[in-house]
C-alpha cells in the first residue's frame, strides 16, 4: 500500500465529499444491522404473543430502515464516484505535466508503450480503486467490526463459531495476497509488450505493406497476445480458486450455526423465558450477523486482490513521478535577448554511465550571426551535439556556454524560446497547417505566417489548397509528402525569429532547387541569427562561414571553412571524394 498511499493526496482535495460519503456509508451499514435486531422482536415476541400492534410497528421500522439505508447508499455512491472522477482527473493532469517536464534521459528509460499503458490502463485501475475506497474498502472492516459486536451482543454462546471461521478466512486472504501480487505485476508488463507491438504496427503501415511483412507482424502480435493471455489466465486463476474456497467457508459456517444452535437449544440456553420456546429469532438474527461478517471478510479478500493490482499500477505511476525532471537554477537568468554566441569547452557527453561517449572533448566557439555547417559519418554525434543546446540532455563533462554564461544558469523556458531546432524527421500534429506552424508562438500576424512559409519554400504548395493555411493535417502528417512536412516544420522554426537556428538535415526530403532557395532565404532574411546546419552533403554546407567535422569517435576532426578543411581534415576529404559528382565537388570550380 506504500505506493497507493502516495496517491491518496488526490482524494484529500475533496474533504467534504469524503466526509459525507463516509457518514452515509456508516449510516447505511448501521441501518443494515438494525433490521435483524428488529427481526428478533417480531419472531420471538410479537408472533408468539400475537401482538399485531407490535408486529406492524416493528415491520414499519424495518421498512423505514430499508429505505433510509437505500438513500444513504445512493449518497455514498454519488460522493465516492465524484471523488474518484475528480481525483483521477487531477492525477492525469499531474502525470501529463510530469511527463513533459522529464529530462530526455529520464524519458529514454521508459518505452513509449510503457508510458501509454501507465497513462491509460494504470490510471483506470487507480480510478477503480478510488471508487471502491469509499464504497467497499472501508465498508468491509465496518461490517466485520459492527457484525462481531452485534453477534456477541445477540448470543455469546453462538459466537464461539467465529473461533473457526474467521481464522480460516484470514488465512485464505493472506495466501491470496501472497500469490496474487506477483502475478498481476507480470500482467502489467505483458500489457506493455502488447501495446508496444500494436503501436509499432500502427506507426508503420506503409513499411509493413511495402515489404510484405504482414504475416510476420501478425505472428509477432499473436505471440504478444498469447503471452498476455497466459499471464492474465495465471493471475485470474487466483480469483477463480479463491471464490469457491471462500464460499465453502461461508456455507460451512451456516451449517455450523445450525448444529451449534441445535446444541444450545438442547442444553436449554437458547429458550424464550416466557414461552419456553426456542429463540428462533435470535438464531436468525445471529445468522444474519454472521453472514454480514463473512460477507465483509469475503469483500475484504476480493478487495485485497484488487488492491494488489492497484498497488502495481500505483508503483508504475510513481516511478514516472520519481524520475528526474528539468532542474532550474536557484536564481535563473531570464534573458529576453541573447546574442547567439556559443562555446563548447571540453564538452564530453554519454547517454548513460556505462555507454561509450557520443561526444569527446569538444572545443569550439561559434560567434553570433555565424552560419555553421556540421558534417560527419552516421553515428559521429552530429544530432547529439545540437540536443545539448536546448538542454534536452546535460553535458557529462565540460561546459556549454551561450553569450559566455553556462547554459545551466539560464531559465529553461527563456532559453528555449530563443532557439529553433528543425529535425530531420518532422513532427506534424493533427490540426491545420497554420496551427502546426504557429505551435509554441504567440502574437504573430498573418504576414508573419506567410513570410515564414515563403522562407521555408512552403507557401507555393500551401496556396494550392482551397482552405489555404486552414488545410487540415492528419496525425503525423499522413496526408502530406515528406518534403511538405519538412517545409512546414522549417516554417515553424523560422516564424519564432530565433537567435539560434538549428537545421538537423531538415532539407533532406526536398529537391536540390528547393534546398538552395531555402538556404538562400535563411542567409537573406536571417542575417542576425546564429545558424547551425547539419547535413550529409558537402554541397549544402560548403559556402557557410565554418564547418564542424566530427569523426566516428565523436571528436572534432576539423572546424574551419570549406577550402581549409580540404587541406587539413582527413574525414572531410574522404567525404568530399565520395560525393564527387553528387553535389560534393572539392571546390567551386569543379
Amino acid at each position: 500500500m506504500s505506493n497507493l498511499s502516495k496517491l491518496f493526496k488526490y482524494t484529500f482535495k475533496y474533504p467534504l465529499n469524503i466526509i459525507v460519503g463516509l457518514l452515509a456509508m456508516f449510516g447505511n451499514v448501521v441501518a443494515g444491522f438494525m433490521i435483524p435486531l428488529l427481526m428478533i422482536t417480531i419472531i420471538d415476541v410479537a408472533i408468539p404473543t400475537e401482538n399485531q400492534t407490535l408486529l406492524f410497528q416493528t415491520g414499519g421500522y424495518m421498512l423505514g430502515l430499508a429505505f433510509f439505508g437505500l438513500l444513504l447508499g445512493l449518497i455514498n455512491t454519488y460522493n465516492s464516484q465524484k471523488v474518484a472522477l475528480y481525483a483521477i482527473t487531477d492525477l492525469r493532469k499531474d502525470f501529463f505535466k510530469k511527463t513533459l517536464s522529464l529530462t530526455s534521459k529520464s524519458i529514454d528509460s521508459f518505452k513509449a508503450s510503457r508510458l501509454i499503458t501507465t497513462a491509460t490502463n494504470d490510471m483506470v485501475r487507480i480510478q477503480q480503486f478510488f471508487q471502491m475506497l469509499l464504497r467497499i474498502i472501508v465498508r468491509a472492516p465496518l461490517m466485520v467490526g459492527i457484525g462481531i459486536y452485534m453477534a456477541i451482543r445477540t448470543s455469546t454462546e453462538l459466537s464461539t463459531l467465529f473461533f473457526i471461521t474467521i481464522p480460516l478466512l484470514l488465512i485464505t486472504i493472506v495466501v491470496i495476497m501472497i500469490i496474487a501480487f506477483p502475478r498481476f505485476k507480470k500482467v502489467q508488463k505483458t500489457i506493455d509488450g502488447l501495446n508496444k507491438t500494436a503501436l509499432e504496427t500502427a506507426n508503420a503501415p506503409r513499411v509493413i505493406k511495402s515489404f510484405v511483412t504482414m504475416e510476420y507482424e501478425n505472428k509477432k502480435f499473436n505471440e504478444a497476445n498469447e503471452r498476455f493471455r497466459n499471464t492474465n489466465t495465471a493471475a485470474q486463476k487466483v480469483i477463480v480458486i479463491a471464490e469457491p474456497i471462500i464460499m465453502a467457508i461461508f456455507n460451512m459456517s451456516l451449517a455450523g450455526l445450525v448444529f451449534l444452535g441445535a446444541y444450545y437449544i438442547d442444553k436449554g440456553l437458547l429458550l424464550n423465558a416466557t414461552t419456553n420456546d426456542p429463540n428462533v429469532g435470535v438464531i436468525i438474527a445471529f445468522n444474519s450477523y454472521s453472514m454480514f461478517i463473512l460477507f465483509g471478510l469475503m469483500m475484504f479478500a476480493m478487495m485485497m486482490i484488487f488492491i494488489s493490482r492497484a498497488e502495481v499500477s500505483a508503483k508504475r505511476i510513481n516511478e514516472v513521478f520519481d524520475k528526474e525532471a528539468f532542474k532550474q537554477p536557484k536564481t535563473p537568468l531570464i534573458s529576453d535577448e541573447i546574442s547567439g554566441d556559443i562555446t563548447f569547452e571540453n564538452v564530453t557527453f554519454s547517454y548513460t554511465k556505462d555507454s561509450n561517449p557520443a561526444l569527446i572533448d569538444i572545443n569550439i566557439t561559434i560567434k553570433s550571426g555565424e552560419k555553421i555547417g556540421v558534417i560527419g559519418s552516421t553515428g559521429s554525434g552530429k544530432s547529439t551535439l545540437i540536443k545539448l543546446l536546448p538542454r534536452l540532455y546535460e553535458v557529462t563533462e565540460g561546459k556549454l556556454l551561450i553569450d559566455g554564461l553556462d547554459i545551466k544558469s539560464y531559465d529553461i523556458k527563456a532559453l528555449r524560446s530563443q532557439l529553433s531546432i528543425v529535425t530531420q524527421k518532422p513532427k506534424i500534429f493533427s490540426g491545420s497547417i497554420a496551427t502546426n506552424i504557429l505551435q509554441g508562438t504567440t502574437n504573430h500576424t498573418f504576414d508573419h505566417l506567410k513570410n515564414a512559409s515563403e522562407q521555408a519554400d512552403a507557401y507555393e504548395f500551401i496556396q494550392t489548397y482551397d482552405d489555404y493555411f486552414n488545410h487540415l493535417t492528419q496525425q503525423n502528417g499522413s496526408n502530406l509528402s515528406g518534403g511538405q512536412k519538412q517545409r512546414i516544420s522549417l516554417a515553424r522554426g523560422l516564424i519564432k525569429q530565433p537567435k539560434i537556428l538549428v537545421l538537423d538535415d531538415s532539407t533532406s526530403a526536398v529537391d536540390a532547387k528547393s534546398e538552395a532557395e531555402i538556404l538562400a532565404n535563411i542567409h537573406q532574411y536571417n542575417q542576425g541569427i546564429t545558424a547551425i546546419i547539419i547535413s550529409q552533403k558537402i554541397s549544402t554546407i560548403k559556402n557557410l562561414d565554418k564547418i564542424l567535422v566530427l569523426n566516428n569517435d565523436g571528436k572534432v576532426d576539423g572546424f574551419a571553412p570549406h577550402e581549409d578543411l580540404l587541406k587539413t581534415s582527413t574525414v572531410y576529404q574522404e567525404i568530399a571524394k565520395s560525393q564527387i559528382g553528387y553535389g560534393g565537388a572539392l571546390n567551386d570550380e569543379q
